[in-house]
């Protein structure tokens, strides 16, 4: 089809590699998915097991991220204000992608993944070169 995954896996070492770069990038632009996806399909990982680890993969940048946010002043009364103010949209979207992950066939599940992984990808080079 249009849409296969990697017929083999990557080196040890880019997993490594991928998470220093998801991470570095999520830090400094909140743009740490497509490495950390790219890596992770070539894992060739059940949908399940491709989601769990992405969940997984993003806590910890997010954990990670918590001091040096803090040490900047990121915290603020108003930024705090509107975390509580989004947190019922948030919470809608985890209740949204367990529903899509339940309802979706494997196939399906990975041909959108790659389709918005390459949106994604477009939409951050434009932005890189506008």
């Amino acid at each position: 089809g249009l849409i296969r995954p990697f017929r083999r896996r990557l080196p040890g070492g880019a997993g490594m590699a991928a998470g220093a770069v998801a991470g570095f990038t999520s830090f400094v632009s909140h743009a740490g998915g497509p490495p950390a996806a790219v890596y992770l399909l070539s894992q060739r990982l059940s949908k399940t097991e491709y989601q769990a680890s992405t969940v997984l993969v993003f806590w910890a940048i997010n954990v990670a991220k918590f001091v040096p946010y803090a040490y900047l002043g990121m915290f603020t009364r108003q930024t705090l204000l509107a975390d509580l103010a989004l947190a019922p949209f948030a919470l809608a979207g985890a209740w949204f992608g367990v529903w899509a992950h339940r309802l979706l066939p494997e196939r399906a599940f990975f041909a959108i993944t790659y389709v918005l992984l390459s949106v994604t990808g477009a939409k951050l080079v434009w932005d890189g070169l506008s």
